[in-house]
């Protein structure tokens, strides 16, 4: 994802496998997944991280997800390009099950659906 926000040319021409962005959220993690077929035009924007945050805690705050108030809390630090040891591990723990559940060929969420969680303790 990173590369992403750097605008990589190798992650455009990448279209027939499914794209896993996985996001620091500070205070939790979240992921993205892009298959082939689904809309690639948010891999431009010019910061991916805060896009992806304020993208996610809109939809939870439109939605009334509960469990979402940490994303809202965390978007100032997110603004800030506050990074979190935990989070990391966090979005590498997400990552993981999504790329193992499209391993062995199981349905996953992919945009504009989204996967969220909390720092794992």
């Amino acid at each position: 994802a990173e590369n992403v926000n750097e605008g990589s040319s190798c992650m455009s021409k990448v279209t027939d496998i499914p794209l896993i962005l996985p996001f620091d959220f500070v205070n939790g993690a979240g992921a993205i997944v892009v298959m082939p077929d689904d809309e690639r035009n948010m891999l431009g924007k010019p910061d991916l991280r805060l896009w992806a945050a304020t993208y996610m805690a809109g939809y939870c705050a439109f939605w009334n997800v509960d469990g979402c108030e940490w994303l809202r809390d965390s978007l100032p630090d997110i603004k800030n390009s506050v990074t979190n040891d935990v989070a990391l591990k966090t979005a590498a723990h997400i990552c993981a099950r999504i790329a193992a559940n499209i391993a062995v060929g199981r349905e996953v969420k992919h945009f504009p659906r989204f996967y969220l969680c909390k720092n794992l303790e």
